[in-house]
């Protein structure tokens, strides 16, 4: 292992797309965009052959074989009683037992949730949410949360989700009073279901946060907001939106995509933000897009190495 070096542990068994030639790619990447990394990678023994064989120094990374993949559907309960040798799981416990510094799965958010819930436990009993850096313009980003962690919220949750946003924007974007607001239909003040005006009475009410009303979804990469608060069902459904056009837009033919490109600026292409950390839980789990191609998988492994550096979890109990 690298002196002075942030261990990453890796699920390399998640995700859509089981080829291990993704992982490969993305262990190099990672390694060549950050070499303070080292990783602990947790897959079969065909990913281990593949990555022998990509040449990959060994004084990089440490294999250990884990052949079990979660499935994306599995229930709570089996996620906990079974799957003993799942690579997920085996890559949570290396957090929990401090071997490494935090770890990245592209395996699926429900399972993830539940062993990040059952193994690290979560601070101050709130529920844990997927938060994500959108690009708000050149150099220039937001925090949007919950991603999919939480299909239904109360505005209990809806307002930690607001305190944990704060947060980490704070730590991780240099925000000292991030301007907060809830995803809704409109922006008039009795707009949206009566959560949404419970959780706007709520965070009107607490002076530590900056709240300042609603924001529409065509608003959100336009940096009116730092932080932008929904639950994970609405806030899931209006990433993978944004991030189909974008899709659309790159694979146009010709003239297509050259006119696509002056519309859609390289600062939007949605791969260069991918890893969600789960914030909320006494350890850095950072969650990977399941069908993130080998880039997009490295940004995550980069993004849970800024994390372990900024010391992330234990940042954000002291601001919350």
């Amino acid at each position: 292992m690298k002196e002075n070096s942030i261990t990453i542990a890796l699920d390399g068994t998640g995700g859509d797309n089981r080829s291990t030639n993704k992982v490969v790619g993305a262990v190099r990447f990672a390694l060549a965009m950050n070499p303070s990394i080292h990783l602990i990678i947790y897959g079969s023994s065909e990913l281990e052959q593949d990555l022998s064989r990509a040449g990959i120094s060994k004084k990089n990374y440490t294999f250990r074989l884990a052949p079990q993949s979660i499935p994306q559907d599995e229930t709570p309960r089996r996620v906990l009683t079974g799957y003993q040798r799942a690579a997920m799981r085996l890559a949570m416990l290396s957090v929990k037992e401090g071997e490494a510094n935090a770890m990245v799965s592209s395996g699926g958010t429900g399972p993830l949730v539940t062993l990040a819930r059952h193994i690290l436990g979560t601070v101050d009993k709130i529920r844990p949410a997927l938060a994500k850096k959108i690009p708000a313009g050149v150099g220039r980003f937001s925090v949007m949360l919950d991603l999919g962690a939480n299909a239904s919220c109360s505005s209990k949750d809806l307002y930690d989700f607001a305190r944990l946003g704060s947060a980490y924007a704070n730590i991780c974007l240099g925000c000292e009073a991030p301007r907060v607001s809830i995803l809704n239909v409109g922006v008039e003040r009795n707009k949206g279901p009566l959560v949404v005006k419970e959780t706007r009475d709520l965070l009107d009410a607490d002076r530590n946060l900056y709240f300042q009303g609603y924001v529409e979804a065509d608003h959100l990469f336009s940096g009116d907001a730092d932080v932008i608060v929904t639950d994970g069902f609405t806030g899931n459904v209006a990433l993978k939106a944004a991030e189909g056009v974008a899709g659309i837009l790159a694979k146009g033919p010709g003239l297509k995509r050259f006119f696509a490109k002056m519309a859609w600026p390289d600062w939007l292409l949605p791969w260069q933000y991918n890893g969600s950390p789960l914030l909320g839980v006494n350890g850095i789990v950072v969650k990977s897009h399941a069908s993130a191609g080998d880039e997009a998988l490295a940004v995550a492994m980069v993004e849970a190495a800024f994390a372990s550096q900024v010391d992330l979890a234990n940042s954000l109990k002291s601001l919350i």
